[in-house]
């Protein structure tokens, strides 16, 4: 599988996973599934994102397969949890002698330990499971001719599991049929012993089908898309409607990037909606990059190396690091990143606003101007040194947006739609005197003096 470049910030910036003082995580949304081995393979899924199209293609497929057919597979999460600790159980096999079965069952059953327990309700745990998965690759058979790839080869391994004789007689026995002593030794030995890789193996297609079936309904609950694939390199995505899950009512924006304006100069004043913008459109290409839906109408995207924001950047004091020269490193990191791997998608949110004006404007001038010259990636760079645009414009990869707000009712008014252009207003400051900060601190002045 082709690497995909993300780092812990990204992940952190993007909200991808629960963490602390993080009350909502991108994972809750697509954390549908029925199993605990589900939800491991939903969380090994979401942290391994892919630049292998044939990869992000055939989980998409797969999703999108139950996203239309929404065929049913029933799980019962403390029965699998059960199964597996049955199948892992540190006690060795029955016999399948007829002798050996009775006197080991006689034993656990008037002995002290729930070994019997264990043994025979994990047996009838997975007898159930094994006729819900044969029911359901009878479905799948049924729908042959419209099967992606991934699940044609996983109706294949099924079939490969049924055709094993002795499995092939469990899935037709007839239900909750109550077990004798030699046949609980002969299903222990069958499924513990001789076919214990196969079931395991089994299991683990179930947790796989778990989770596609569990982010297909997500993507029908919340109304995603999933996104298509273009197989050149370079800079192109193009997405409409795109918001943020995590977001109440959220406006919905259109963008579109590629090779001839690969590089975004984003403007806007103070909560105008950049920063909630440009975690979205970092959020999408991360789905992307795991073949999952995005919280848009549709989108269309070149497979990226990797993705790399700076967003909520901290101050290192352990390190001893001011915030600026925190975005320093931050910078050179990503320049590095960039100097190994090609076609590569950055954002910086507030590029360089840890330190003065005259620094910011002339760091961020020299680093804009050298991004330009990189023609095989993505960059969105916001600011609020908006005077520095006027020098970019020499640079024709360049394209200038920003999102508007104005001042009614004495009030600031946020449309949070992105526009072409570069922001010239100011919020800042009337914000700062509509809080009423100086009448307060001119107040405590007062009673010091009267004091």
């Amino acid at each position: 599988m082709a690497h995909f470049e993300v780092d812990k910030q990204t992940v952190n910036d993007l909200q991808i996973f629960n963490q602390a003082g993080n009350k909502i995580a991108v994972y809750n949304f697509f954390d549908h599934v029925s199993t605990l081995g589900g939800s491991r393979k939903l969380s090994e899924m979401m942290a391994t994102p892919s630049a292998d199209i044939n990869v992000l293609t055939s989980r998409r497929d797969c999703i999108k397969y139950f996203y239309d057919n929404q065929d049913h597979l029933p799980l019962d999460k403390k029965d699998l949890d059960f199964i597996e600790h049955y199948l892992a159980f540190n006690v060795g096999a029955m016999s399948t002698n007829v002798l050996d079965a009775f006197a080991k069952g006689l034993s656990y059953k008037f002995s002290h330990n729930n070994n019997y327990y264990v043994v025979s309700k994990g047996i009838n745990d997975v007898v159930t499971l094994l006729q819900a998965v044969w029911k359901f690759y009878q479905e799948l058979l049924n729908k042959e001719k419209e099967l992606p790839a991934h699940m044609a080869a996983i109706a294949e391994k099924l079939k490969d599991f049924f055709d094993i004789k002795a499995i092939g007689k469990i899935v037709i026995a007839e239900g909750d049929k109550k077990l004798n002593y030699f046949e609980i030794g002969y299903y222990d030995n069958l499924l513990r012993k001789q076919q214990m890789r196969a079931v395991k193996a089994l299991i683990n297609i179930v947790y796989e089908l778990d989770v596609y079936i569990a982010v297909a309904k997500a993507a029908i609950h919340h109304g995603f898309c999933l996104p298509e694939y273009g197989v050149a390199e370079g800079a192109y995505v193009h997405i409409t409607d795109l918001y943020h899950p995590c977001i109440k009512n959220a406006v919905k924006n259109d963008i579109s990037i590629d090779n001839e304006q690969n590089l975004v100069f984003l403007t806007g004043a103070n909560m105008a909606g950049k920063s909630s913008f440009l975690k979205s459109l970092g959020l999408a290409v991360y789905l992307a990059h795991i073949g999952f839906p995005i919280p848009a109408s549709s989108m269309q995207t070149n497979v990226f190396s990797g993705l790399i924001t700076t967003i909520n950047l901290a101050d290192n004091i352990n390190s001893g690091y001011s915030h600026y020269y925190s975005e320093i490193k931050r910078v050179k990191e990503t320049a590095n990143k960039i100097l190994e791997r090609n076609n590569m998608f950055i954002i910086f949110d507030e590029l360089f606003r840890g330190t003065n004006v005259k620094d910011a404007y002339d760091a961020s001038l020299a680093t804009i101007t050298a991004l330009s010259k990189i023609r095989n990636s993505v960059f969105l760079i916001s600011t609020h040194i908006v005077e520095i645009a006027t020098e970019l414009k020499l640079y024709h990869n360049i394209s200038f947006k920003y999102f508007a707000s104005k001042i009614e009712a004495g009030k600031p008014v946020f449309a949070y739609k992105i526009q072409e252009g570069v922001s010239e207003e100011t919020l800042g400051f009337f914000i700062f005197k509509n809080e009423g900060i100086l009448e307060i601190l001119e107040n405590a002045s007062a009673k010091e003096g009267r004091g």
